[in-house]
């Protein structure tokens, strides 16, 4: 009785670790990108990068409920916000804000909605 009873409590402890394995997975592609805003936000201080850091906290919460509406259109706002430069940002830390973003970001995963640029160009 006393080994099915530590077996059940070790299967229920592993399972909890799996799952929280897999949200903290999950989140690092967020993560990558807070760390990357947090940068561009020292380099360039003149810019007001604070929405952009809001956002990404909203699709990091949205992330570890597994709400994949939000997260979609969570996504969909920054990548906008980004591609129209709001708040001030640097037209240089944009682009390469931009294009990292769209290296990390699971973006067919969610279903993003990703701006083209005013060019029509990617």
């Amino acid at each position: 009785m006393k080994a099915m009873l530590v077996t059940i409590v070790a299967v229920s402890c592993a399972l909890a670790l799996f799952a929280g394995g897999v949200a903290l997975a999950q989140t690092i592609w967020v993560d990558e990108l807070t760390n990357s805003v947090s940068f561009y936000k020292t380099n360039y201080p003149n810019s007001n990068w604070d929405p952009y850091l809001s956002e990404l906290i909203l699709v990091k919460e949205a992330l570890i409920r597994g709400d994949q509406r939000v997260v979609r259109t969570e996504m969909g706002k920054w990548f906008k916000m980004l591609r129209n430069r709001e708040y001030g940002i640097h037209d240089v830390a944009a682009d390469e804000l931009f294009n990292f973003a769209m290296m990390v970001t699971p973006i067919q995963e969610f279903n993003i909605s990703v701006p083209a640029p005013a060019g029509g160009g990617l």
